[in-house]
């Protein structure tokens, strides 16, 4: 497959019924070979709280076309090595649509080398994903609600234990959001730590699993050790969890070496 890349990666807009959007894309062709290309759009839904889509391969109830003098939507183009070239997407949402959210791939396509045994060819895409927002109003309301907040250690160990915690944000709104929310850690009433929740958008009635923000990037949302014994708690918003921190690999060496010495003490008694 050729290197080529597409920006923007995503699209991010909210339009009234009636309205259009011009977007510009810039296809870039990073290898050494020229390659043959076409675009194309898809509609999708999400699927789970990973973030996972299925697309539906139907058409968009938005009407889409390039607004480019010399290509449509389909129609072949070729890129050169170290070519870029731009592709003007026209958005024009219907008067008449009702309001709610459509997700959309803008694709770019190229023709893999065929498959011999199946005597079929094989369709490579690079795409950007499309959200829309439909909206009468300029502000779409969203209301996000925490679900299955929990620890997920059974037991944590004041020296060996990171503290993980498991979630979801669930969007019960027609519209998507970007999640701009923190955990934060508390003990007797003072923070102890704030952790950064991943600004992953969660998409209209879906959910997506609780993420942390480190160094630009998701990862698993946890409190490192060590941890002074006691009662803690976790909340996000007014969602608030207790868990509890002790040094039970201590009480496990004490309770050995006390079993030992009890062994030792009763050989030498006899």
């Amino acid at each position: 497959m050729a290197n080529l890349s597409i920006k923007p990666s995503k699209l991010e807009i909210q339009l009234q019924p009636g309205a259009s959007y011009t977007q510009v894309y810039t296809i870039t062709n990073n290898g050494q070979q020229s390659v043959t290309l076409s675009s194309s759009v898809d509609s999708w839904v999400p699927q789970g709280s990973r973030g996972n889509i299925t697309y539906l391969n139907s058409p968009s109830d938005i009407n889409l076309s390039l607004s480019n003098s010399d290509l449509k939507l389909g129609q072949q183009f070729i890129l050169l090595p170290n070519q870029s070239r731009q592709l003007v997407l026209k958005i024009q949402v219907p008067s008449e649509l009702t309001n709610g959210d459509r997700y959309l791939t803008f694709f770019i396509n190229q023709e893999g080398s065929a498959n011999l045994s199946t005597n079929s060819t094989q369709l490579i895409r690079l795409g950007s994903h499309l959200l829309i927002s439909v909206s009468n109003t300029e502000q779409t309301s969203t209301d996000f609600k925490i679900i299955n907040f929990k620890v997920k250690n059974i037991f944590i160990d004041t020296f060996f234990s990171p503290i993980k915690f498991s979630g979801e944000i669930q969007n019960q709104s027609d519209y998507f959001n970007q999640i701009d929310n923190s955990i934060t850690i508390t003990k007797n009433n003072t923070i102890i730590k704030e952790l950064t929740i991943f600004p992953d958008n969660v998409l209209a009635h879906n959910s997506r699993q609780i993420r942390c923000l480190a160094d630009q990037s998701p990862v698993e949302c946890q409190l490192s050790k060590p941890l002074w014994p006691g009662v803690y708690q976790a909340s996000i918003d007014k969602t608030t969890i207790s868990f509890i921190v002790l040094p039970y690999t201590l009480f496990i060496i004490i309770i050995f070496l006390f079993i030992i010495f009890k062994v030792i003490f009763n050989i030498n008694k006899k």
